[in-house]
């Protein structure tokens, strides 16, 4: 047994007689589901908008605009910093935001 129950056991508890094993295999697959959905963007589609929609399935109400989002030119600097570890297979550390626009704002 590897610890991971797969889908097609889940799928048999979702329609278990005990309605809590039913209501948790069920949500079990609803958020393998949306996380497999996140994970399969590419290209123009790995934007942080998706994120949005990955929060709404845990009941994060979140939404843009960010208050913490850097200035333009940091977060363009960091974009091109992102890219560049994911053409070359390199880690990629976020760094601490320096300027939020909220910042600049006040």
């Amino acid at each position: 047994m590897t610890g991971r129950i797969e889908d097609e056991e889940l799928a048999a508890l979702a329609s278990a007689g005990d309605a809590t094993v039913r209501r948790l295999a069920g949500e079990v697959l609803r958020l393998r589901n949306a996380i497999a959905t996140h994970a399969a963007k590419r290209g123009h589609e790995l934007c942080w908008l998706n994120d949005v929609a990955l929060w709404k399935t845990i009941g994060i109400e979140g939404d843009y605009p960010h208050d913490s989002v850097p200035v333009r030119e940091e977060f363009l600097a960091q974009c091109g910093r992102y890219h560049a570890s994911r053409v070359l297979g390199t880690p990629y550390e976020e760094p601490a935001v320096r300027t939020s626009v909220k910042d600049r704002k006040a």
